[in-house]
């Protein structure tokens, strides 16, 4: 598998995993803000809790994978309205 070579202007987030309340590891992800800055800046927000909805955080901590494919993806749901098919 390649591995791009990171930007010093792309941030990386991280999550920290967790299965059947057990910590499993942390998840690293660079966004690649050189290529789609808002896109980019958008899931940091989510991914940080700074996105706020009606003054309320809104973001990944807590949320949930309902896909997971080893060694190649996991899937999130809608972690605003819990029916997993993605926040509109």
């Amino acid at each position: 598998m390649a591995v791009a070579n990171s930007s010093p202007v792309n941030p990386v987030v991280f999550f920290d995993v967790s299965i059947g309340g057990q910590e499993v590891g942390r998840m690293k992800i660079e966004l690649f803000a050189d290529v789609v800055p808002k896109t980019a800046e958008n899931f940091r927000q989510f991914c940080t809790g700074e996105f706020r909805k009606d003054g309320v955080p809104i973001g990944y901590k807590g949320s949930t994978f309902h896909r997971v494919i080893k060694d190649f993806m996991i899937q999130g749901g809608d972690f605003v309205n819990q029916q997993l098919v993605g926040v509109k």
